[in-house]
């Protein structure tokens, strides 16, 4: 069975944002394997498709692997009816996501005042949560961060069996150094567990074991 991927993106007037989204979903719909079968802009971005609702399937838990695009703060990312935040029931990987990745600005800030694990309750059975420590930009030169972020998590391996395969965690960092400048700092969350561990899984085409029981989190961030 593919691996299936989402593109959700709120434009806000710069139309890079949807294609930053649709360019990670794009690119891995083109090899074997792989499934794009959500695809959700500006009004169709609905914060019951992220936060659990009753007698509702959340759509981003029906796909393994989200880029999404939109404003955000530490505690939230907004949504076109509103914003989805750590106040929230969310409970990504309850169904089917394994990673979560989006250009919202700081909203894996991790400092003394305000430390990251604030996110960890939105992981159920989530492996990533990929995104920035502090701001992050949209609508030049990042068009193509999508588009980087899936070829460095899959695309170049499957295509050119003699590249290198990379990490999602360091995949979303290589996209992120080409496509930001440095004041911009790359982050990411990850839940690790034993018989599960994270730390070098990859976006292939077969189902990951998911961190389940006894769970430890784990943040990073650093320059682009």
């Amino acid at each position: 069975m593919a691996r299936t991927l989402g593109s959700w993106w709120i434009k806000d007037g710069i139309d890079g944002r949807r294609i930053e989204a649709q360019g990670f979903a794009s690119l891995l719909d083109s090899l074997a394997g792989f499934d794009w079968t959500q695809d959700h802009g500006d009004g169709g971005v609905l914060e019951k498709d992220f936060v659990e609702t009753a007698n509702y399937t959340e759509k981003v838990d029906t796909v393994d692997a989200v880029m999404m695009s939109s404003h955000g703060n530490p505690n939230g990312f907004s949504v076109s009816n509103g914003s989805v935040t750590t106040a929230d029931t969310i409970r990504f990987g309850k169904g089917d996501l394994e990673v979560f990745a989006t250009h919202a600005c700081k909203l894996l800030e991790h400092t003394g005042a305000n430390p990251v694990g604030r996110w960890c309750g939105a992981f159920d059975r989530l492996h990533y949560m990929c995104g920035f420590h502090n701001s992050s930009y949209s609508g030049g030169g990042q068009n193509a961060r999508g588009t980087y972020f899936a070829m460095y998590a899959a695309y170049l391996k499957a295509v050119f069996p003699f590249m290198a395969a990379y990490p999602i965690r360091e995949a979303w960092k290589m996209a992120n150094v080409v496509v930001e400048g440095s004041n911009v700092e790359w982050a990411y969350l990850r839940a690790t567990a034993p018989g599960a561990d994270t730390y070098n899984e990859m976006l292939t085409t077969s189902e990951p074991v998911d961190p389940v029981t006894n769970r430890t989190f784990w943040t990073a961030h650093g320059s682009c």
